[in-house]
């Protein structure tokens, strides 16, 4: 499903569209309605920094497992502004969570406090240096900046792996002791799967790279 808002086109996939409305209908707890606003909260904060840059997007694609911003390549933005762009959405959440915290201290509001935890639980799990999440990015922007992008990518790529491994053995535990959870499993699994999926060949690339420079510096002892 495509809608055209103020220059913007907004992709919606089928599956989202289903489950958002089983969300309206059967979430009487709130729980799932609260991550909702907190993703969307996130993303308007990405958007919302890319106006104040003159970064409008054009197109805007919503799907269940991710939520991508496409602007034109047109009018690059510094350093600098990149990473506000990038970190603008983890900002966003904080915002929220604090807002959200505010209105607990005046009283008991159930919706108020899952709202905050929604908000803090996606800004901490966004700010993390997986490639495929805002802290990765950012991280990954930062060391392009500084060094060679292929060596920058796969420092990204270790550190990646390195948070990924604990985040699913977590996962794996929180699973066996409760016996039906498994959202941080998955969620480990998903991120594994776009780090392997991005570019499968890159590191056989950077490894005989690595070795015939190896075998030269070895010759030209």
């Amino acid at each position: 499903m495509k809608i055209r808002t103020g220059g913007i086109i907004w992709e919606i996939s089928f599956p989202l569209a289903a489950v958002m409305t089983l969300v309206v209908l059967y979430d009487s707890s709130l729980s799932v309605t609260a991550c909702f606003i907190s993703v969307l909260i996130h993303e308007m904060g990405h958007i919302l920094v890319m106006a104040v840059f003159g970064k409008k997007p054009e197109r805007i694609k919503l799907t269940l497992f991710d939520f991508a911003i496409v602007s034109s390549s047109k009018g690059l933005l510094d350093l600098r502004r990149e990473m506000a762009v990038i970190l603008a959405g983890v900002c966003a959440n904080f915002t929220a969570a604090l807002f959200g915290w505010v209105i607990c201290s005046y009283g008991v509001s159930e919706f108020a406090e899952k709202f905050m935890n929604t908000n803090l639980s996606l800004a901490f799990f966004n700010i993390m240096p997986i490639e495929s999440l805002d802290g990765g990015q950012a991280f990954t922007r930062l060391l392009c900046s500084r060094i060679r992008t292929e060596k920058a990518f796969l420092i990204s790529d270790i550190v990646s792996v390195i948070f990924i491994v604990p985040l699913g053995t977590l996962g794996f535990i929180v699973l066996i002791r409760t016996g039906y959870n498994f959202s941080v499993l998955l969620t480990a699994v998903y991120l594994a799967s776009l780090l392997i999926m991005k570019e499968p060949h890159k590191f056989g690339r950077l490894l005989r790279s690595g070795d015939k420079k190896q075998k030269e510096n070895t010759n030209g002892i």
